[in-house]
């Protein structure tokens, strides 16, 4: 079985009033096409997916868009743990 582990994503994050969405979406293209050329089984995202606890909906949408790519439409594992910038 092949795992693949990634953490703090900080979606939303912005950087001196800058928004960092572009890059974050370049970032999960890249992850999506990692886990799939090498045939991952389970991907473990641990914590920090979002900056904050209320992220802007662009940072959602892009969170779900990924996930359901990740998991090739519920056809691969990913689980998902909170970390402290998650909403409970």
């Amino acid at each position: 079985m092949k795992i693949l582990h990634t953490s703090d994503w900080h979606l939303g994050k912005s950087l001196e009033g800058n928004s960092r969405l572009a890059e974050q979406e370049r970032f999960l293209e890249e992850l999506i096409t990692i886990v799939n050329e090498n045939e991952i089984d389970l991907i473990l995202v641990a914590g920090d997916i979002y900056d904050t606890s209320n992220p802007p909906a662009q940072a959602e949408r892009l969170f779900y868009d990924s996930v359901k790519k990740l998991s090739a439409n519920g056809e691969r594992h990913v689980i998902i743990v909170a970390g402290n910038h998650d909403n409970p």
